[in-house]
């Protein structure tokens, strides 16, 4: 017979604890006043923080004063922030209303940092 008990969709699946976290691809698009870089982190179990995310890229340097609610992303390649300029970043296009410590992913997702003039980054 082709009748075998019924399995939950993958979909309800997820939505329950099971031993195996969910990953995914997190995409990170990093705009300085180079040239763009993305870089691609496999495996990014869903509920991890930004913050946790950025400590463990090694592909580029990246500088986190503080930590939790307090990370800040001072700095990524060799553009630190200086003055009213520094690093803000959007998740799926949408601009963070919260610091890195306190945003948690749900890959697959893309993290765009653009660095410049916060006063200019602030409205969409």
């Amino acid at each position: 017979g082709c009748i075998s008990e019924p399995k939950s969709s993958s979909l309800e699946a997820s939505v329950k604890k099971d031993a195996a976290v969910e990953t995914g691809t997190v995409t990170l698009e990093i705009q300085g006043s180079g040239e763009p870089l993305t870089i691609e982190i496999a495996d990014v179990s869903v509920g991890t923080s930004l913050e946790d995310l950025m400590r463990s890229v090694t592909q580029i340097p990246v500088s986190i004063r503080g930590s939790g609610v307090t990370a800040f992303v001072d700095g990524i390649g060799d553009q630190s922030a200086s003055g009213t300029e520094g690093w803000v970043f959007r998740v799926d296009g949408v601009h963070a209303n919260q610091g890195v410590g306190s945003t948690s992913l749900s890959p697959p997702t893309t993290v765009s940092w653009i660095y410049g003039d916060a006063d200019d980054l602030v409205i969409d």
